[in-house]
């Protein structure tokens, strides 16, 4: 097949694009950076120079294609998550119609489903709905629940203080994910895309700040490493302390308010739509003891504001 996938040499497509090659298809990355050219050329893959919001350079690029993979990569430069997601909705709708394909796999987020309740995963539901308009079209959504990297968030104050600071309780029982565990739902869904409109969840794990702080204890022998908890009000301000814009800061603000209910924000996962795959918390926790003892590596958190 012909396949043509966005997010250059990312975190999920770094597992996926291999895999694909591996099966004799032909795969086409689109980056916005001639830097990652060689390195898309060196796994066997088509490099794709360009930006997801260019709609004649997308329309171009998925001409002629088996199947389609989209991603938001990046922040653009809209204050309004809202409006910016509505706005990329319809380029990638325009695109794929225009380039008359007809198998779309897109990578979404648990939240997709709700209501303004949500805050920044509430932007995820305009994109899915206005890929649904496309009545000709197979699609997958593919929805991940909150990735582990967003817990390198904590990282510089785990370091200088032996602290995590957050405004959702200690207690709270989160779901997350590896990008490795989302690329097995991706890659099968590439392959064989399902008729109609599809939804998969995607989850590596379930535990709280709590069962998080006492394993990383554990495994750097940080002893007294500790949570603050934290008033919605404060992280508020300590975002804005770091020129967020105040639009983006509300929404942030309001989704970590949601996610303080896990009977709200995982209320769509059931058996059948839900793959639990195999990057566990202790696995995961091997990883952060070993971001916590090299300071030459950057690792960064998954969410757009950091």
């Amino acid at each position: 097949m012909k396949i043509a996938m966005l997010g250059s040499l990312g975190n999920i497509n770094s597992y996926v694009i291999p895999e694909l090659i591996k099966l004799g298809h032909e795969v086409t990355v689109v980056t916005s950076t001639d830097k990652r050219v060689s390195q898309i050329e060196a796994l066997g893959a088509i490099p794709a120079v360009g930006t997801m919001t260019d709609i004649t350079f997308l329309t171009e690029i998925f001409t002629g294609m088996d199947v389609v993979y989209l991603m938001i990569s990046g922040a653009g430069t809209e204050i309004d998550l809202n409006r910016e997601m509505q706005r990329q909705a319809i380029i990638f709708r325009e695109a794929i119609t225009d380039a008359n394909v007809h198998k779309i796999v897109q990578l979404s987020s648990v939240g997709a489903d709700a209501g303004p309740e949500a805050g920044s995963l509430h932007a995820y539901h305009y994109l899915e709905d206005e890929l649904k308009k496309m009545t000709d079209v197979d699609i997958a959504f593919v929805r991940p629940v909150g990735f582990y990297n967003n817990l390198y968030s904590n990282l510089n104050s785990i370091k200088n203080e032996h602290a995590i600071y957050s405004n959702v309780p200690t207690d709270v029982k989160q779901k997350y994910v590896a990008p490795s565990d989302i690329a097995t739902v991706v890659l099968p869904l590439i392959l064989n895309t399902p008729k109609g409109v599809s939804v998969r969840f995607a989850v590596s794990d379930t535990f709280s700040l709590k069962d998080f702080i006492d394993e990383l204890a554990r495994a750097t022998k940080i002893s007294d490493l500790h949570f603050i908890e934290i008033t919605d009000e404060q992280m508020k301000q300590g975002m804005l302390a770091n020129h967020v814009p105040e639009a983006i800061v509300e929404a942030f603000v309001k989704t970590s308010q949601y996610q303080k209910s896990s009977a709200d924000i995982y209320a769509a996962l059931n058996e059948d739509n839900t793959t639990v795959g195999t990057v566990k918390l202790a696995d995961f926790v091997q990883q952060y003891a070993q971001a916590i003892e090299n300071t030459q590596e950057n690792h960064r958190s998954s969410m757009i504001v950091d």
